[in-house]
């Protein structure tokens, strides 16, 4: 082989593995606690705005997994997970082991909510969002006094 037919080769290799690593660089990560794929849930700087998204999120994930859109109910899932992760860091000091004992408990069902979303699983998820929205209102009841005091 020719001197310049092996370096051409070798450039092509090169650039070939150039591409392949920016293409990788290029894709979202996923998602922390794992999931196919990224969420980016803006977190409100207020404790009474997050409560506000968290609602809001809530009502769209009951409506979603009415209308059986199971492959979609994980995104409102993973924002009230992502909306519950910020309250530690902003509630009152006697309040901050409750808050991470609710982000623990609502980390959990969202992951559930996403498995029986995926399996098509429509009762199983029902059932999961009814533990969500329990799990939110008791957590809430939890951190109230925080709110109250800010």
């Amino acid at each position: 082989m020719k001197t310049t037919t092996l370096l051409a080769l070798c450039l092509l290799a090169s650039l070939s593995t150039a591409t392949t690593i920016l293409a990788q660089e290029k894709k979202p990560a996923p998602a922390a606690d794992g999931g196919g794929h990224s969420h980016f849930t803006k977190i409100p700087a207020a404790v009474p705005e997050i409560w506000k998204k968290i609602h809001q999120q809530q009502a769209e994930l009951i409506k979603t997994v009415a209308k059986k859109d199971l492959g979609e109910a994980h995104d409102h899932a993973f924002a009230i997970r992502d909306l519950v992760k910020a309250l530690p860091s902003k509630v009152a000091a006697e309040h901050k082991a409750a808050a991470e004992a609710g982000v623990k408990e609502i980390r959990k069902l969202a992951a559930d909510i996403d498995k029986s979303g995926a399996a098509r699983a429509q009762k199983a998820t029902e059932a999961n969002v009814k533990k969500m929205g329990d799990a939110i209102l008791a957590l809430q009841a939890k951190l109230q006094p925080a709110e109250v005091n800010k």
